[in-house]
């Protein structure tokens, strides 16, 4: 599927510890941590050095830090991490996707450094907290002015919802106004769910959701999908052709623990959960994947056993992932 020497793009969680209680997070339930399907951990430098070697660095072109459980400004070692990077490959190109509300410090020198940090703002005051619950827009943009001010390259995503897409203009107005780089509009489909507080009562709505809204019952109702991923893959009845992302164009997903996937659609920790459609079908395939134990080298080698998988159906055996993310209709 892909060989050592060909990786060119490193996907890396850094941490699956976060400080914000998103409601469409995976981590999460509407808001309410569920700490029973990932590991709590962040990647720390020694480990970094480990498995991403000065020479294996040197081939790369592009380091994206964004993880599927955790945020950057969670991570013990981050800042120490970003420049071990940069020392052994001042030609990296390395990309930080992060809430960006802690760690009032570490902003000026990572601007200094002048990477790119993606600051997702879902709106302004009045609006942002919505969505990125326990986040403090205030915070978010004095990190970000002192980011920019250094020299960093600073991008304002933000998500479109019902509930903030009135001000779409003014935002990308005052991302201008404040020196970000680029303001990229991500409209993808989150704009209906019940919002809970960490002990389980309603918050808001997002959205005009009209479903359950006692947290118990929704809950449970969910686990008939979460706990039984096979009925779902059993049930997949569109058949598409695979356009892999990570194959086409050298990516490898590097976990927080150091387990190593082909791409963050993989990446939900099969070895740890079934609480992912695909993570039933991926575990029996899954050898020596930890990098900290084997190496990437060695780490990557199962992936094969994905590319096999591509000539059946879901059903037959394909990766669900694969077929829902890099399929395209026959």
């Amino acid at each position: 599927m892909i060989e050592y020497k060909d990786i060119r793009h490193v996907h890396l969680e850094i941490s699956t510890r976060c400080n914000a209680a998103c409601p469409d997070c995976p981590r999460n339930f509407r808001g309410v941590d569920i700490l029973d399907h990932y590991p709590l951990l962040d990647m720390k430098l020694d480990q970094a050095k480990q498995i991403f070697s000065v020479d294996f660095v040197q081939q790369l072109d592009t380091l994206l830090i964004n993880g599927n459980y955790g945020d950057f400004v969670t991570a013990t070692d981050g800042l120490a991490i970003v420049k071990y990077f940069l020392n052994s490959n001042p030609r990296l190109q390395i990309e930080i996707s992060t809430n960006a509300s802690a760690k009032p410090k570490i902003w000026e020198p990572l601007g200094q450094l002048g990477i790119t940090v993606d600051f997702r703002i879902d709106g302004l005051k009045d609006t942002h907290h919505l969505y990125r619950q326990k986040t403090d827009f205030d915070f978010v943009i004095e990190n970000a002015k002192k980011f920019i001010s250094a020299g960093g390259r600073a991008v304002w995503s933000m998500i479109k919802f019902n509930h903030n897409q009135h001000q779409i203009e003014e935002c990308k107005k005052l991302s201008e106004a404040l020196g970000f780089d680029r303001f990229w509009l991500v409209d993808n489909g989150r704009d209906t769910m019940p919002v809970f507080t960490a002990d389980k009562r309603l918050s808001h709505i997002i959205g005009d959701y009209r479903g359950i809204t006692d947290f118990d019952t929704l809950y449970n109702q969910s686990q008939w999908y979460l706990q039984s991923p096979r009925s779902v893959v059993m049930n997949e009845t569109v058949d598409r052709k695979i356009n892999c992302v990570a194959k086409n164009g050298n990516w490898i997903y590097v976990a927080a623990n150091g387990e190593v996937y082909p791409c963050c659609w993989t990446g939900f920790y099969p070895l740890h959960s079934n609480r992912n459609s695909s993570n039933i079908q991926l575990k029996p395939l899954i050898k020596n994947n930890n990098a900290l134990t084997y190496g990437i080298e060695e780490a990557i080698q199962w992936f094969n056993q994905i590319e096999k998988s591509w000539k059946y159906t879901v059903p037959e055996g394909k990766i669900f992932a694969c077929n829902e993310n890099c399929g395209t209709r026959k």
